[in-house]
């Protein structure tokens, strides 16, 4: 018969389990409790839309022989735990559409297998870590694709501040042989910086509005850090707003959230006053 686990209600036997995924009425409303790390043999951890709370536990690192933890669509809080950077073997890890605060773990990087990542429709706050560029197997998206869902990674509809990673400004080639400007994914492009490239962060759409105490060390319109603010910095952020790249978080003059005329305007009433 070998050793069980009761979970949710039902008892699972710790070797032979390998796939775990429970009928939703049975977890409705449920914590993932931290006995779950006690099935080392789980390959597949399947908890999609099942209603869970509370948050995830740091036990679950123990199911190293994972190759799928989906746990998107609860409602679950907390923090993402580091010890998820022990699950190396992990082809896909959702984790979108819950309320997961705090910020993403560096450890997550470990995971050089994944082929699937989402992140997206939490509230997790802080900079993305640049370990998540190891994971050269994922292909960013900045928005829900209905064609591509199952190969896509998402980090939209956050809470993350700028500077943003690197591996999340996406440049491809493009060549436009039908002279209509339509990429080959069947998107519009336009070569802001005339290099041939077609340009997208795949950051997503951000809640920027707490990331103003970056700003806090530098004189309040002072764009190019060069102690004075006057002209060039109104010039600097035209450019910025103008060449639709994603601006740094302090050129957000009015803390809207936003960066567009309004701060503009802003910054020269703040040039007028001084």
């Amino acid at each position: 018969d070998g050793v069980e686990v009761e979970l949710w209600g039902e008892c699972y036997n710790i070797e032979e389990t390998t796939i775990l995924d429970p009928y939703w009425s049975s977890t409705s409303g449920q914590v993932i409790p931290p006995e779950i790390g006690q099935l080392t043999n789980l390959t597949g951890l399947h908890l999609i839309d099942n209603e869970l709370t509370g948050e995830i536990p740091s036990e679950i690192g123990n199911l190293m022989n994972l190759l799928f933890l989906e746990l998107d669509g609860n409602q679950l809080t907390g923090e993402i735990p580091s010890e998820i950077g022990n699950l190396t073997n992990l082809i896909s890890l959702k984790l979108s559409g819950n309320t997961l605060t705090g910020e993403i773990p560096p450890e997550i990087g470990n995971l050089t297998n994944l082929h699937r990542l989402t992140l997206n429709d939490n509230q997790l706050t802080g900079e993305i870590p640049e370990s998540i560029c190891s994971l050269t197997n994922l292909n960013w998206s900045s928005s829900w694709s209905n064609l591509l869902w199952y190969s896509q990674s998402y980090i939209y509809n956050n809470q993350l501040c700028p500077p943003y990673p690197e591996c999340f400004l996406n440049q491809e080639p493009f060549t436009d042989d039908n002279g209509n400007s339509i990429w080959d994914e069947g998107e519009s492009f336009e070569d802001t910086n005339e290099n041939g490239y077609y340009e997208e962060d795949y950051v997503g759409e951000q809640d920027t509005s707490n990331c103003e105490e970056e700003c806090s060390d530098s004189i309040e319109g002072d764009l190019n850090y060069d102690g004075i603010v006057n002209v060039i910095d109104v010039v600097t952020l035209v450019t910025c707003i103008l060449s639709d790249n994603r601006c740094d978080i302090c050129f957000d003059i009015n803390y809207d959230g936003e960066i567009n005329v309004v701060d503009v305007v802003s910054l020269i009433d703040i040039i007028l006053d001084n």
